[in-house]
């Protein structure tokens, strides 16, 4: 874990779907190391994140960028 509270990624992909297929754009307030950004890379949906921390909006941004450059690996 790059974040002290990082949550597991199939808990946020899980969270994210449980919001519905309707729901296109995911923003998160508390980005830490960017998990919900990337499971919205992962799905298919628009991210909008905010992080106060340098450090942890850097590893955000490169987790992030990872993602969403790889694509959808299972549709």
């Amino acid at each position: 874990a790059e974040h002290p509270t990082q949550k597991p990624l199939q808990l946020i992909e899980w969270c994210i779907d449980f919001s519905g297929a309707e729901t296109q754009t995911i923003s998160d307030p508390f980005m830490g190391s960017g998990t919900t950004g990337v499971a919205c890379a992962n799905m298919g949906k628009t991210f909008y994140g905010i992080e106060r921390e340098p450090k942890y909006f850097e590893i955000a941004c490169k987790r992030i960028e990872a993602a969403y450059a790889q694509g959808r690996l299972f549709a």
